[in-house]
């Protein structure tokens, strides 16, 4: 449950494979079964750089928050080995339509 972590691990995927490069440790943002908006907003902070999150459980808050800060939340693999959902996600991004961007 992402409400309940007080550490990421930090994987990295591409073709040639899955593979752990890092923590972040973070403060629990569930407390007491009520988040705390400071700590998602270290959390957030502590993320940066990252462009999705895979968790088991996410409540409506976090995730609308994670995602205005460029992050993508996925709950679709819970309980899937980390590597295999990586991998997954990977797969999922490569077989999407690529849409073009056009600024002036």
């Amino acid at each position: 449950h992402f409400g309940h972590a007080s550490e990421f691990q930090i994987y990295e995927a591409d073709r040639t494979g899955v593979r752990l490069v890092g923590h972040r440790r973070a403060s629990r943002y569930c407390q007491g079964g009520d988040g705390e908006d400071e700590v998602l907003e270290q959390i957030i902070a502590a993320l940066d750089g990252i462009d999705v999150v895979l968790c088991a459980k996410i409540g409506a808050c976090p995730r609308e928050r994670l995602t205005a800060a460029g992050i993508r939340v996925i709950d679709d693999y819970a309980f899937e080995y980390i590597e295999s959902a990586a991998a997954a996600v990977l797969r999922a991004q490569a077989a999407a339509p690529r849409t073009v961007a056009r600024t002036a």
